[in-house]
């Protein structure tokens, strides 16, 4: 019995050890597990904290790269700012160098002249000057007109931007100017315009005192320019006819009208002579006749420049108006 008790301890013994190394064996096996287990829960921490450093990281480097972008930004709109202005003040200062740009002054070179005396009365000139700029940045400057005399001096400058870079090629130019002729006396005048002379003749005093007093300063005057055309005119209206007669020759103008035609009035006017000079012997005038339209319809003024006591021959100056009445 004693055999068997020590045979069951032992084997009991036996049992308890091997289940202690059964156990120990299987912590061995299971704690490298856990220990692996614990290692990639750290791991799986380190690399989530080192991601959330690395999004830290990256929001901070977003920031400071908008903040720098936005600066850049802002200095470029300052630039566009900046030359925006420096555009408009520089065009500015253009307009102002444009302003008070440089010129050459010269003298227009003049190569004829025509004097045009229109048909009223007074009287009324004008100089037509012709002549060529040198180039194509040439152009009239100023036009001045001095009397001295009898003498108008039309004096014309040109002016030309200095720095300019032009055509070489010749321009015309044609210039209309006025002379101021109202109540100069009957005479015989020079128009002076850069060098190139012409004249003309005031008949009569070029004044509206030496007129009728019942002619309107703007009244239809017709002249020997009016030769062979016709006027329209309303019935009632008077219009008045100015031709140039020499009665110390003998020549005279022999005047008739149409029946629808009423000759109103009529005076000769003899040049007169300046104050304290004698009278000029052998000058013409001129006859200045007002007629009024009395009937509608077609109507017609004939006159012959002809002495009195001799019989027509064919060969002397007439003059014809056609007058429509409405």
């Amino acid at each position: 019995m004693g055999i068997v008790k020590e045979k069951i301890n032992l084997l009991l013994k036996l049992r308890t050890e091997l289940k202690l190394k059964q156990r120990i064996n299987s912590n061995r096996l299971i704690l490298p597990y856990i220990n692996s287990k614990k290692q990639e829960e750290i791991n799986e921490k380190k690399i989530n904290s080192s991601s959330n450093s690395s999004s830290v990281k990256t929001v901070k480097l977003a920031a400071v790269l908008f903040v720098i972008f936005t600066v850049a930004l802002s200095g470029c709109v300052d630039r566009g700012q900046n030359n925006t202005d420096n555009q408009t003040e520089g065009s500015a200062n253009e307009g102002q160098n444009t302003s008070t740009e440089e010129y050459t002054s010269g003298v227009a070179n003049v190569e004829s002249i025509e004097i045009l005396t229109l048909e009223s009365f007074p009287v009324q000139i004008q100089v037509i000057a012709e002549g060529y700029l040198p180039d194509g940045c040439t152009e009239i400057d100023k036009i001045k007109t001095e009397m001295e005399g009898n003498t108008f001096n039309i004096n014309i400058t040109t002016k030309r931007p200095k720095e300019a870079i032009c055509t070489q090629a010749i321009e015309s130019f044609t210039e209309t100017i006025p002379l101021e002729v109202q109540g100069l006396s009957a005479g015989n005048y020079t128009v002076n315009v850069n060098g190139v002379n012409g004249s003309f003749e005031l008949a009569v005093d070029n004044t509206l005192d030496e007129l009728p007093d019942s002619m309107p300063p703007r009244q239809q005057v017709i002249t020997e320019a009016n030769n062979g055309t016709t006027i329209s005119l309303e019935k009632g209206e008077t219009f008045y006819l100015r031709l140039k007669e020499n009665p110390t020759t003998g020549y005279s103008w022999q005047l008739n009208l149409s029946q629808g035609l009423n000759k109103v009035s009529e005076k000769y006017y003899p040049p007169e002579s300046k104050e304290g000079e004698e009278p000029i012997v052998g000058a013409g005038g001129v006859h200045l006749w007002e007629i009024k339209a009395d009937s509608k319809g077609y109507q017609q003024v004939t006159a012959i420049y002809k002495r009195s006591w001799e019989n027509e021959t064919g060969t002397e100056d007439k003059f014809t108006l056609n007058v429509e009445v409405v």
